[in-house]
């Protein structure tokens, strides 16, 4: 049904990315996690109150690395969805007026998605958290950054609309 292709869900945090590839259940489909978290979660444990911020290449590469491997996982479904790719971590680093390293760019040159579904913020659904430490106007500044950088790098953003989980899942599905 669907033909290969490597698709990101991108865009603002707190925004509902995590909440719709966890509803993903399609055979055809392999789902990769979001793996912020865990780093985050990690660095916090280590004494870190906003470990991007604290130490933003540090964190940025430990970032990039986790997604460029779930990137060359090799997948026997024919759609490998991402919750967040490479080329997030350029756009943070932007945003944050960090310089990125070349070895980053080139990889973002190098490795793009098939699909871009950006999910703008929402700020009906927008929480923060232990990890999730942005506020709505912060989420706002890196949505308009994550959009400029896969432009950047040729992809086309496919907005995702403001609706239920059920109808932004149909959207994708629709759009793949």
């Amino acid at each position: 049904m669907f033909e290969k292709q490597k698709v990101v869900l991108t865009g603002s945090p707190a925004s509902g990315k995590t909440t719709l590839i966890n509803r993903v259940n399609h055979p055809e489909i392999s789902c990769y996690s979001e793996v912020s978290r865990a780093i985050i979660s990690a660095a916090q444990a280590n004494g870190a109150q906003r470990p991007f911020l604290e130490n933003p290449l540090a964190f940025s590469e430990a970032i990039f690395e986790s997604r460029l491997h779930d990137y060359f996982n090799v997948s026997k479904s024919p759609v490998q969805l991402y919750d967040r790719g490479i080329h997030d971590v350029v756009a943070y680093l932007h945003e944050l007026g960090d310089d990125v390293p070349c070895g980053m760019e080139e990889d973002c040159m190098n490795f793009t998605y098939d699909k871009v579904f950006i999910f703008p913020p929402w700020e009906a659904i927008f929480e923060q958290d232990a990890q999730r430490v942005e506020d709505f106007n912060e989420a706002e500044k890196l949505h308009n950054a994550l959009v400029e950088t896969y432009s950047t790098f040729g992809m086309e953003c496919i907005e995702v609309p403001r609706v239920s989980v059920a109808k932004r899942l149909a959207f994708m599905l629709e759009n793949l």
